[in-house]
């Protein structure tokens, strides 16, 4: 199996340690493969780095922290797992970082990048088919929350207007969050619009059957957040 981890620190006994504290997995079931130690295992002028298999196939959480804190680790951001949650449908790992800014990027491109890249590399070697969700200071908590009252907004202004609103680009998960936040409003649907994995929600206002669609349109586009 290739390494799930990969661990810089001052040296070899500090970085077994700590990867055995973020895996959650004894040292002593763990193989560790150092580069940068000095000689006879005496720190070296630089800094240690050290990759780390299990000895048996690891547990779908060590997996995920292992895999994502290495890709963090390759940005060159220094970055900790404060939380991981087991639900019923999704793995979501809550990271803590001084950088956090950077690992969401504008809204939060940089965030779905990395996340889309750990499902890529780590969905297939799971033992239970869940999708992964990254989340750094708490900013998918607070969107989804933003998302849920601005659905809510976006839905007022169409039923009273008419017209159709044309909502910013979103990922897949948030334009969940909008056709779920919308699904029980009698006076308002959602759809879909566009190519790839960002594409806009538009909510229409609902008519009577056979009543003619007013279409002219608002559009939305929302600021985002850092």
């Amino acid at each position: 199996m290739n390494y799930i981890l990969e661990i810089e620190s001052k040296n070899k006994s500090d970085a077994q340690k700590k990867a055995s504290e973020i895996l959650g997995i004894p040292e002593e079931e763990l193989d560790f493969e150092t580069e940068g130690a000095g000689l006879f295992g005496m720190m070296a002028r630089k800094p240690v780095v050290v990759r780390v298999k299990t000895r048996g196939e690891p547990g779908d959480e060590a997996l995920i922290k292992g895999v994502l804190l290495t890709l963090i680790h390759k940005m060159g951001i220094d970055a900790d797992i404060e939380d991981f949650e087991d639900t019923e449908e999704n793995y979501i790992a809550h990271i803590d970082s001084e950088d956090s800014g950077i690992l969401i990027g504008r809204q939060g491109k940089t965030l779905d990048a990395l996340q889309f890249l750990l499902n890529l590399l780590v969905t297939p070697e799971l033992k239970s088919k869940k999708r992964i969700l990254v989340d750094v200071a708490r900013y998918r908590e607070r969107r989804k929350k933003k998302l849920n009252k601005l659905a809510k907004s976006v839905a007022d202004r169409v039923a009273k207007s008419g017209r159709s609103v044309l909502l910013e680009s979103m990922n897949p998960y948030e334009r969940r969050i909008v056709h779920l936040t919308l699904e029980e409003d009698s006076r308002v649907t959602t759809r879909s619009e566009g190519n790839g994995l960002y594409k806009r929600v538009r909510v229409v206002i609902l008519r009577e059957e056979g009543e003619e669609e007013y279409y002219e349109e608002e559009y939305y586009e929302d600021e985002g957040e850092e």
